[in-house]
């Protein structure tokens, strides 16, 4: 037909009336031979043939628009067959031409309006445009309406208006239109009234089962689900073999087959479901439009196959099909997001399954490519969002770089946000944007995530009802989200509603489940650390059954199996200890050795499953006293600081690799019998280089103070086993990068960049682009409200925090690539000895470091050649320093040294036995040592030019006053200000700063004065209007210009505006130490605060000399000392040379005293041209102001004269 049709168009001229009907029966006749043959080239024949049809025909002849209808139905084949766009517009356009050219009495119409219904219905399915969804529900509705009811296309009619409702149900959810499309399916009643040898049976026994399906998707009720799986099987057992829609049908009753296993886990409906696919495929041929369906849905089907059986077949056949559908789909096909999707997903499994990398980066590769094809509004981007997330996550947890966490978070929160309430899958987007803020709580411990987590997987758990398979899943991470916030706050509400939610998990996870073994596990550890706090040996029995059930549903392939293993193991030893069993014992050794051989070499894991084993064989020799035992937990522990500090492990939690290595720190200082000298500095070695992951930049301040409070006792360990190997200089460095770091990371942001610029000046200008927008975002805090977190807008994302993170993950990034270029590998990383000394000549005496832990105590002085000189310090000891210290801090608050106060508390005559006494103990303990040491006893030097020395001590000892210890019951007894000039300093990295910085010449410096007598909502201080007054006659008489702020004037804008138009400052005032959040300390000024952490992003170039005539400006956090988290260190930050400070309150009358006689020796002694390069003169005019103060009120009085302190140089 097609031959002879094509001879008689070539051979008729385009002016013969006949020739358009030929071309448009030719073209028919093409488009008849493409549905039968599939050959693309007939449709373009089709197509071709049609429009010169259309071309050839008059506008008002008859037929006209039955061959727009024609043509119009040639495109929206081509488009079903290539989903090229502009086909469909095109039949849209030709289908509505013909509608308007036909009158409504025309037999032919209601044909037209279903053609053009059509057409909408796959412009909607493409653009989602609800405008399309209505003009196709109101083309099959004209369709029906002028079809009579005799007509034998009535059925079919009324099964497109089924259909277009059907649709609009699913976009909508408005069961009014699910209930009509059932009705129209029902009404025509064209399943009961057609013959079963009917052609169009098959098809409306087909329509009527989706509607089915889709009312159960709607309504949950199983009885609509078994009647679509009837129609479903029916329409199939009613097509012939070599029906074309047979391969639809087939796939129509595997998918209803496989919801109901998803619903009822009958795994007779995934077995059938998994056959009929398999058939829909073979049946298929290569090449047909409806392959890649096939596929995709057999791909579907072995997929959850594999998540009910575990076996690797499966997921193995399934990523096959999903991996041949996509790669044969071209780009511009509207489903190829759909096929990469689905080969993403069943690829993440595999690499969950095995560990393989490179299906990791795969699904990564193949979701991010499912994201670019779906335009945005598309209602399917929620879920591909979702599922690039989830890689993302998985890669975080392979890898670690938190950039790809971060990610992970935002796709999961876009997800979230784009998925309308009461959808289906919103509790499953809620659950996994849950899973991934666990994720990031687990690695850098803000509490915010930990908290949006939780949240979230309430909100999982409520939106999922009971009987849903995926009900244990959200069980799950809801009960450890839980656990994790108990083990960060140690609520017992949240460990007992841990262990609740996770026993729901494991009864409701059917056995053979894939999950189960996981679910086990965690259960395990909530029982064990509610064991731990309670006592109740019943959980800690219930836990060690339950990994004992993960143990043995887990194979060895399996990449959890190592942890649960090292669980076991660790419980097992507990059991031992409290039940004396030795089966146990051995179990546990047994486990961790499994565990161990499971894990190839530089796996992270290792350092748990090391750590467990350690703990086995520690524990055995503690009770057997086997030697082999413990040489061989050494061994371990050695081999897990070696993992911990190891460049390419850096996946791991850095508290948990820290804990890790405090544990081997433990052993080794427990057992040194059993270790030489040079293991332990080379394990401590390693243990310092973790310290700046620990106290990571990218944190927000407050956590970065928490986390550095848990490394000062590890540092002090650390030093005291140097000392005691003789390692001097290492003690010094290691003392100094344990120490200071926040501060550390302030000043880091401001190093200078000169040599960097000269050798590659673009990675310089980079860096320093970087740090400008660092300098506001690393001072911030997050501290999240946690009752913020009730509903849902506890998941508003903290862009505050998330912009900073990421920001230092880029200048993380910046840092490695300037650090692999030759000569810079060292740049901004922690100091060697010699590089942290100031240029010779510049300090005016030793710097003297005490350091103080439970093994020893020493003070170490680094005179300004870099000789170190030890001093042991044989009467001190941990116990002592925590006694003295706490007695000292107790003394003080019986006076309420807590503000600048008119009237002090007088002081007693016991008071001052007591407190010298305390003074006494300082004098003989500490000081009196160093300065043997220093060879400057026993000759006292009053009335001679005493030598300055610059006290750096640690833990403890940072609140005691070093600098007026003595020995004062006797009048002649010796005293610490006799001998020595006396500095503090924070850091040594801080002295070196002020040193360099000092060099500058200020021969005319200039004053700001700040005053607050009366501040509101304090204490008057009246003291403090004379003191300014004085201050300022006093420079005036030297010709030094100042300006004063004075009470209003005094705000926080004003003053922090001012500071960088001055060289030197004085500030007198209200000082304030935030106890229980040492960054919001503060100088309360007349209008607010202006805080530690205020200053930290404050930088004065011209800065020399700042007085703080305020209260406890030196104080610093008992809780964390190390930090010298203090407005005096605040101040060095900012840029000041020198800072004369406070422990405590002082006097309101003592200060002018103070200010009066500093400031004159300070003139004094730069007119005399003492001051020399790299010195200031402030630290001797204020030992010569003390002095004043003490001849004043009597040196009795140490509440008064003692609290003065110098920092800097």
């Amino acid at each position: 037909a097609v031959s002879a049709l094509r001879r008689a168009v070539e051979l008729t001229q385009d002016s013969h009336p006949d020739k358009p009907a030929w071309f448009n029966n030719l073209g028919n006749s093409f488009l008849a031979r493409f549905e039968r043959a599939g050959e693309l080239e007939d449709l373009e024949q089709a197509i071709s043939t049609h429009r010169r049809a259309v071309e050839l025909t008059p506008d008002n002849h008859p037929d006209k628009l039955s061959r727009y209808n024609n043509l119009g139905n040639s495109f929206l084949t081509r488009f079903e067959r290539t989903g090229d766009f502009e086909d469909l517009e095109q039949a849209i356009s030709m289908h509505r031409c013909a509608v308007e050219l036909m009158p409504d009495d025309h037999p032919a119409k209601p044909s037209l309006f279903t053609n053009l219904g059509n057409s909408f219905l796959s412009r909607f399915e493409r653009t989602k445009q609800a405008e399309d969804l209505e003009q196709a529900v109101s083309a099959h509705r004209n369709a029906v309406d002028l079809t009579p009811d005799d007509h034998p296309d009535k059925p079919s009619r009324f099964n497109n208006l089924g259909n277009s409702f059907l649709t609009r149900f699913e976009r909508n959810g408005e069961r009014d239109d699910l209930a009509r499309a059932i009705a129209a399916h029902l009404l025509r009643r064209a399943v009961e009234l057609t013959r079963d040898g009917d052609l169009d049976k098959p098809s409306r026994l087909n329509n009527l089962g989706n509607a089915l399906l889709t009312r159960f998707g709607s309504e949950g009720e199983l009885e609509d689900l078994g009647r679509a799986i009837l129609a479903h099987r029916q329409a199939v057992d009613l097509t012939p073999d070599d029906d074309f829609d047979l391969e639809s049908r087939l796939n129509s009753l595997g998918s209803s087959l496989l919801t109901r296993f998803g619903r009822t886990n009958k795994l007779e409906d995934l077995e059938q479901g998994i056959s009929i696919f398999r058939r829909a495929v073979d049946l298929t041929p290569d090449g047909h439009p409806d392959k890649p369906i096939c596929l995709n849905n057999l791909g579907n089907s072995l997929y959850t196959c594999f998540q009910h059986y575990s076996k690797l077949e499966n997921l193995d056949e399934a990523i096959l099909a999903h991996r041949r559908v996509s790669e044969t789909t071209p780009d511009g096909d509207f489903n190829k997001p759909v096929w990469l999707s689905n080969l993403g997903g069943s690829l993440l499994a595999r690499f969950e399954r095995t560990g393989e990398t490179t299906d990791l980066e795969q699904a990564i590769s193949a979701h991010s490519r499912a994201i670019d094809l779906t335009p945005d509004g598309n209602p399917d981007k929620p879920s591909r969002l979702n599922n690039l997330g989830n890689s993302l996550l998985r890669d975080f947890q392979r890898y670690g770089e938190l950039e790809h966490l971060d990610q992970a978070i935002s796709e999961h929160t876009r997800a979230v946000n784009l998925t309308p309430d009461g959808h289906p899958d919103k509790s499953r987007r809620y659950h996994n944007l849950g899973n991934s803020l666990l994720t990031r709580f687990e690695r850098t411990g803000e509490l915010e995530d930990i908290e949006r987590a939780i949240s979230a997987h309430r909100h999982a758990v409520e939106l999922i009802p009971l009987g849903h398979p995926d009900k244990p899943w959200r069980f799950n991470s809801l009960g450890s989200s839980l656990l994790t916030r108990y083990e960060r706050l140690g609520e017992v509400e949240d460990i007992v509603g841990a262990i609740s939610a996770l026993r729901r998990a494991v009864e409701l996870t059917p056995n053979g489940h894939t999950d189960k073994p996981s679910r086990l596990n965690n259960l395990g550890v909530s029982l064990s650390r509610r064991f731990r706090r309670v006592g109740e040996l019943d959980d800690l029995q219930n836990s060690i059954v339950a990994y004992r059930r993960a143990v043995e549903l887990t194979t060895d392939d399996h990449p959890q199996k190592p942890a649960i293993l090292a669980h076991l193991c660790q419980n097992l030893c507990i059991r031992f200890e409290r039940i004396d069993d030795p089966s146990d014992i051995e179990d546990a050794l047994a486990a961790g050795r499994h565990a161990i051989a499971l894990l190839p070499e530089g796996h992270p894991h290792l350092i748990t499953c090391w750590n467990s084993l350690a703990i086995g064989l520690q524990t055995r020799f503690e009770h057997t006293g086997n030697i082999d035992d413990i040489k061989t937990a050494i061994s371990m522990l050695q081999k897990t600081v070696s993992l911990v500090s190891s460049t390419t492990t850096s996946s791991g939690s850095p508290l948990v690799r820290l804990r890790s290595a405090r544990r081997c720190a433990a052993v080794l200082s427990k057992y040194p019998t059993f270790n030489a000298t040079g293991t332990m500095l080379s394990a401590y070695s390693r243990i310092i280089t973790i310290i700046p992951e620990t106290v990571w930049l990218g944190h927000d301040i407050h956590r970065r103070y928490e986390d550095s409070s848990l490394l000062g006792e590890l540092v002090n360990n650390a030093v005291s086993v140097a000392v005691a190997a003789g390692a001097l200089a290492q003690a010094v460095e290691w003392l100094e990068a344990g120490r200071a770091l926040v501060w550390a990371q302030v000043l880091s942001l401001r190093s200078p960049l000169d040599e960097l610029h000269g050798s590659h000046p673009e990675l310089a200008d980079s860096l320093r682009a970087i740090r400008q927008r660092l300098q506001s975002s690393a001072y911030n805090s997050s501290i999240p409200d946690i009752n913020a977190f009730d509903g849902i807008d506890g998941l508003s994302v903290n862009s505050a925090a998330d912009s900073h993170r990421g920001l230092v993950i880029e200048y993380d990034d910046l840092l490695k690539k300037i650090r692999a270029r030759p000569g810079f590998e060292a740049f901004l990383r922690p100091k060697s000895l010699a590089a942290l000394l100031p240029p010779t000549g510049l300090t005016s005496g030793p710097v003297v470091f005490i350091n103080v832990d439970a093994s020893r105590c020493d003070a170490l002085i680094l005179s300004s050649d870099g000789c170190i000189v030890q001093a042991p310090l044989s009467d001190l000891s941990m116990d002592r320093a925590v006694k003295l210290r706490r007695l000292w801090v107790n003394q003080l608050k019986l006076f309420g040294v807590r503000k600048r106060a008119v009237v002090q508390m007088s002081e007693s005559r016991d008071a001052f036995t007591y407190l010298a006494r305390l003074l006494k103990f300082m004098w003989n303990w500490i000081v009196q040592p160093v300065l043997h040491s220093l060879q400057l006893l026993p000759d006292l030097n009053i009335g001679a030019f005493l030598p300055h020395i610059t006290w750096c001590p640690t833990g403890p000892l940072t609140q005691l006053p070093l600098h007026a210890a003595g020995i004062y019951i006797d009048p002649l007894g010796p005293r610490t200000f006799n001998f020595v000039v006396s500095s503090y300093t924070p850091s040594l990295f801080a002295i070196q700063r002020c040193c360099e910085g000092a060099t500058k010449q200020h021969p005319d410096p200039s004053v700001l004065i700040v005053t607050q007598p009366a501040t509101p909502q304090h204490s008057l201080l009246p003291g403090t209007d004379a003191e300014g007054v004085r201050l300022k006659e006093i420079l005036t008489r030297s010709q030094i210009a100042a300006e004063r702020l004075n009470h209003d004037k005094a705000t926080v804008t004003s003053v922090n505006d001012a500071m960088s138009r001055y060289s030197w400052v004085h500030l007198a005032c209200h000082g304030l130490q935030n106890s229980g959040d040492a960054i919001q300390s503060a100088f309360a000024l007349y209008d607010g605060r202006l805080t530690l952490s205020a200053l930290m992003g404050t930088v004065v170039d011209e800065a020399e000399l700042a007085f703080l005539s305020a209260c406890q400006t030196a104080t610093g956090d008992e809780k964390n000392p190390e930090e010298a988290a203090h407005l005096a260190a605040g101040m060095l930050a900012v840029g000041f040379k020198g800072v004369v400070a406070t422990m405590w309150s002082i006097g309101d009358a003592d200060a002018p005293i103070v200010v009066e006689a500093y400031y004159n020796k300070l003139l004094e002694l730069r007119s005399s041209g003492t001051v020399t390069e790299g010195e200031t003169g402030a630290a001797y005019a204020l030992h010569e102001a003390v002095k004043v103060l003490r001849e004043e009120v009597g040196e009795d009085k140490f509440i008064s004269w003692i609290p003065y302190v110098h920092f800097g140089v």
